[in-house]
């Protein structure tokens, strides 16, 4: 997954050109969480004429680069509340993702979305299910709806505290955190939680026993995720308390959900003024918040330098920097990446793929040399052929590794056309891209373990 790990609004992809996408692919892997494709299908209940399908597949093309779909925050929130918490620590959880246990004994993750993978290619050419567009409508009446921030005030009430109305953007801030630091509001969380993510009374209970069972807990502690997406949604709606401050609108629930896809990227950008206000708020120290407007016109200024090298200068500049932009201080994506990576890693596929290696863990008279190319061909055919591993035996290496990931290799798998390749890496030939699946991309990850007792001849 080449790139900062970057999350764009509606608001941004929208404001896109294709040529614009092409930079963001070359210096970014964009996170695609499932509020944004539900965006881009809704514009399905507008107008019926085939402007509708053009403007779904321009709009597609812009998502479906250098991605990944994200978990559905759904998931992840069920899991916190049980307990299966997932590092909130900017790294991409993937929608699609299978474990397996090698051969070898190896445990590697596969991460492909070929459902999801088809509806997109699908979208881009302008072809839609009868059930998609059913679908589109009612998504958009349930999404239109006003945020009842009453739920909160009188949740708030209930528990015997008062607020006022904050007048800035920081007292706000401040007075979110100090209600929910304290436990007399713990009991109308659950209220909260059940009305606004629609879980059953039945799941409530199971979470308020273990909550008892773990010593009652401060619920930031108990359940960081599901505190996290508690937090965004008491900064939202307490901010409309203030018409001064922030004015309801048709888009509120839409908006808000994509923060709560915040914890696992690096970058998140927007041009909905909201999303500029609160969302600062949100993010961690080692994340950021970039102006969609701001990122436009980097792209913009980017694409057209590259356009002006030649096919020649082009590779040079990718064998130079790899995935890092062009340097240049008052551009903004290169001050992302110097916060975010720093560090430039040369392209040097073609230099290493025909290398030869050998095996020092064989004997002497089976060290038989082989190129890195047939390496990496070799795990790959491990990691396909690996034993997929249960949801108890996933649980149970959760245990034994105190949540932090046990695998030691990943596989990437990705739809991505020829002609996109050709623009992220100019020096693929025409004889390269016809070894190329044109219907599938693969990048695999390797940990130092799994070629420790590897030697360049």
């Amino acid at each position: 997954m080449r790139g900062l790990r970057i999350i764009l609004d509606k608001s941004v992809v929208y404001g896109l050109n294709n040529s614009e996408v092409d930079s963001l692919d070359r210096y970014f892997f964009q996170i695609v969480p499932h509020i944004l494709t539900d965006e881009i299908l809704a514009d399905l209940t507008k107008e019926s004429d085939s402007r509708t399908a053009t403007r779904i597949a321009a709009n597609t093309y812009r998502v479906s680069g250098n991605h990944g779909l994200t978990l559905n925050f759904r998931t992840r929130l069920a899991n916190s509340l049980l307990g299966r918490e997932i590092p909130m620590d900017g790294r991409f959880l993937a929608s699609g993702e299978t474990v397996v246990r090698t051969e070898s004994g190896s445990l590697a993750t596969i991460v492909e979305t070929p459902l999801e993978d088809e509806i997109l290619a699908r979208w881009e050419g302008g072809e839609f299910t009868s059930e998609e567009k059913v679908w589109a409508r009612r998504f958009r009446r349930g999404k239109e709806g006003l945020l009842n921030f009453k739920l909160y005030t009188d949740a708030i009430t209930r528990a015997g505290l008062s607020f006022a109305d904050p007048k800035t953007d920081e007292d706000l801030v401040a007075t979110v955190d100090e209600l929910l630091a304290n436990r007399r509001l713990l009991p109308e969380l659950s209220i909260i939680l059940a009305h606004e993510f629609g879980i059953p009374a039945v799941s409530i209970k199971r979470v308020a026993l273990r909550w008892s069972n773990e010593g009652r807990k401060a619920f930031e502690v108990f359940a960081p995720y599901a505190f996290f997406c508690l937090r965004a949604n008491f900064l939202w709606n307490l901010g409309l308390t203030n018409p001064q401050l922030f004015k309801p609108d048709k888009n509120d629930r839409k908006d808000l959900e994509y923060c709560y896809y915040l914890p696992n990227t690096q970058v998140f950008s927007s041009r909905d003024k909201k999303h500029r206000r609160l969302v600062p708020a949100l993010l961690r120290p080692d994340q950021s918040f970039v102006d969609g407007d701001e990122l436009k016109q980097d792209l913009r200024r980017i694409n057209e330098d590259w356009n002006r090298l030649s096919r020649e200068e082009r590779i040079a500049l990718n064998a130079q920097r790899g995935d890092a932009p062009p340097e240049n201080e008052n551009s903004a994506i290169y001050q992302l990446w110097k916060k975010h990576d720093g560090k430039i890693n040369p392209s040097t596929h073609r230099e290493i793929v025909d290398r030869k290696l050998v095996d020092l863990s064989l004997p002497k008279e089976e060290q038989v040399p082989f190129t890195f190319r047939d390496f990496m061909q070799k795990k790959a055919k491990e990691i396909r052929n690996g034993k997929r591993l249960t949801q108890r035996e996933r649980e149970e290496l959760n245990g034994i590794h105190n949540g932090k990931d046990p695998t030691t290799m990943l596989m990437f798998r990705k739809t991505v056309n020829r002609e996109r390749l050709r623009k992220w890496y100019p020096e693929l030939t025409d004889s390269d891209l016809e070894k190329e699946n044109s219907n599938e991309q693969s990048e695999i990850y390797l940990d130092p373990e799994e070629y420790r007792d590897l030697l360049i001849c």
